[in-house]
């Protein structure tokens, strides 16, 4: 089985403050996040890759962004939506930028999530690294219970809750920390495979054209 991970597309345009933007704010997309849309539904026709099934989070962006996709593909499957890939509730921080963050003393913690994918302890961030881990877990089992070892399934998801799909692979997670490279750019993807009762990364973080590249 292999799952495409996709973060989102983009919920600001060039001129828009950056804010943190968590399970409580239900932005659309912007012009730029539908075209990023697009973009990879095309990068998954041009390597005929035609997903099983589609899963997206809750939110207006996760779930425009797979309808979107599952268009470009001529597909009539529906998103399926599952809580289990919500953002984060950032607590605190929810509509605040960087600056404002460290106006109000946490810029200690924001710089610890930032760099090192450590859950702040003051923010007021609900739930914690243990249930989103616990939440990825049992969603993949899922799939390998539900779909077929030929099946490709699409995923999703934000940029807080997709970094916790490393932990399906002992010691990935901690790997990616160590390199600062666990987060997901808004458009892109990542592929995990399932098999032999084990999941193993293809590759993490990359532009929708890569996909063609990885399955020759």
């Amino acid at each position: 089985m292999k799952i495409i991970l996709s973060r989102h597309g983009n919920t600001f345009s060039a001129t828009d403050p950056i804010v943190w933007v968590g399970a409580t704010q239900d932005l659309p997309l912007v012009d730029s996040g539908l075209f990023q849309a697009v973009s990879l539904g095309q990068a998954l026709q041009k390597a005929d890759v035609h997903p099983k099934a589609v899963y997206s989070g809750p939110l207006k962006r996760t779930r425009d962004y797979a309808a979107i996709v599952l268009e470009q593909l001529h597909s009539s499957k529906q998103p399926i939506v599952d809580t289990r890939l919500n953002e984060i509730n950032y607590g605190n921080w929810a509509g605040l930028t960087n600056t404002q963050i460290q106006e109000i003393d946490e810029g200690e913690e924001l710089s610890a999530w930032e760099n090192l994918s450590v859950w702040p302890k003051v923010a007021g961030w609900e739930g914690s690294p243990t249930r989103m881990i616990k939440e990825i877990r049992e969603f993949s089992k899922d799939l390998t219970m539900r779909y077929e070892p030929t099946d490709t399934i699409l995923v999703i998801s934000s940029n807080g809750r997709l970094r916790y799909f490393l932990k399906l692979i002992p010691g990935l997670f901690e790997q990616h920390v160590q390199n600062k490279a666990f987060k997901v750019a808004t458009g892109n993807i990542c592929m995990l495979t399932y098999e032999n009762r084990k999941w193993q990364m293809k590759f993490w973080n990359k532009k929708p054209e890569y996909l063609s590249q990885s399955l020759n």
